[in-house]
């Protein structure tokens, strides 16, 4: 009974995505003005996603006012919202105006010649939340052949429709358990999006502070650049109130081949620096310190900024 509550739901929740494409032939003022207003419902309504804001942000951001922390709040709602119009917008996706909200690349030609060199990419991209439509945009904009490693969701139906509309515009699509698939991937010039900031459990991570707070950091982005000598960028954006794209693709140089743990203390450091430049843009939603050290109490419990 209870498959078949999912199975129902998520044809449901389908269903409703495509009923609301048509708000994406909306201008993009007024897409962003839906965003916005989206976001400060799931700010009200989703008491979950809201309560593991606000672990994370007092995590992350211990030196800011309880002010300061409750605007940050408010904020990522509101930018993860407007990724949710994006998301709309990329399930039929109309070309020409998408393109117009792509403003810069930065770092595409190191990219292109560490491939033209005979050498595989491992292009990182962190929990941004408008990290699907930049991964968009760069492969429309620049023709890049590039694969794609995502978490698909736990409703069987949107993953399946999830990984469909992806390998529309990616391919291959891997989930976390393609390993195998991936090295074999990434031994030959090819690009591949990898996200490095999912908590995997103890098994395939090491306990690496991530904003002064330790976090489960996988291991297997070490272990993919070290077995096939990939060469790592990160893909860092920022989306401006106008709605415009900046795309940085950003060297990691000699990742995966130092000491694992030294090297995932540069990436997540690496990946605050990004994060520290855009707060709101950053997705707080997710449970990224939920595994914790032997003997350490969980810290997603029921609190207020």
């Amino acid at each position: 009974m209870k498959e078949r509550i999912k199975f129902i739901s998520g044809y449901a929740y389908l269903l409703l995505a495509y009923l609301l494409v048509p708000l994406t032939w909306l201008n993009y003022k007024q897409q962003l003005w839906l965003g916005r207003q989206l976001g400060l419902l799931l700010l009200r309504l989703d008491t979950r996603s809201r309560n593991i804001s606000i672990t994370n942000i007092n995590i992350a951001f211990t030196a800011l006012s309880k002010e300061e922390k409750a605007q940050l709040l408010q904020d990522t709602f509101i930018a993860t919202g407007i990724s949710a119009m994006e998301s709309l917008a990329i399930l039929c996706p109309r070309d020409k105006p998408l393109l117009r909200r792509l403003r810069s690349i930065q770092g595409l030609e190191a990219l292109q010649k560490t491939v033209d060199d005979g050498h595989s990419v491992l292009l990182l991209f962190p929990h941004l939340t408008s990290v699907y439509l930049a991964g968009y945009l760069l492969k429309k904009k620049t023709g890049l052949s590039m694969g794609i490693q995502y978490n698909p969701p736990r409703n069987a139906v949107i993953a399946r429709a999830m990984q469909k509309k992806l390998e529309k515009y990616t391919s291959p699509v891997f989930t976390r358990s393609h390993l195998h698939r991936i090295v074999r991937f990434l031994r030959k010039p090819n690009v591949l999006m990898y996200s490095p900031d999912l908590d995997l459990g103890r098994k395939r991570s090491l306990f690496i502070d991530f904003f002064n707070f330790p976090a489960a950091t996988s291991v297997v982005t070490h272990v993919l650049a070290a077995k096939t000598g990939a060469k790592s960028f990160i893909l860092a954006f920022h989306r401006d109130e106008q709605g415009y794209f900046d795309i940085d693709l950003q060297r990691l140089p000699g990742f995966g081949e130092g000491p694992l743990e030294s090297d995932l203390q540069r990436l997540n450091l690496h990946i605050e620096d990004i994060v520290r430049s855009q707060k709101e843009q950053y997705l707080w939603q997710y449970k990224r310190y939920n595994t914790r050290p032997e003997g350490e109490e969980k810290v997603y419990r029921k609190k207020s900024i």
